[in-house]
């Protein structure tokens, strides 16, 4: 995780499943955040300018440290706002599409 992080321009986290926890597959939210979550600790290892990245809707203290999805690094707002506009962009092309035929 560490030699991952360090020097990076961009630190995406993704959302860890519930259900992945409840079948077995991972020990606890504790433990995945121990050795993979994004931490102040961790971000530091990034480029000072690394923005911060998620797509939502995220487990803070699971994959991601609230102080750190709430940092001026953070774009995770901006990004999943923008998300919605996209889907619903590709969504109203697609439909035209289909109506086109």
């Amino acid at each position: 995780m560490e030699s991952g992080l360090r020097n990076a321009d961009v630190v995406m986290t993704l959302r860890l499943q519930r259900e992945r926890m409840g079948a077995g597959l991972v020990p606890s939210a504790r433990e995945f955040f121990r050795f993979y979550g994004v931490d102040s600790r961790r971000l530091a290892l990034a480029k000072p300018s690394a923005l911060v990245m998620h797509p939502g809707p995220m487990n803070r203290g699971v994959e991601i440290a609230s102080d750190v999805a709430d940092s001026v690094q953070s774009v995770i707002q901006e990004q999943v706002e923008m998300g919605v506009a996209v889907r619903m962009a590709v969504l109203d092309r697609l439909s035209r599409m289909r109506t086109a035929s």
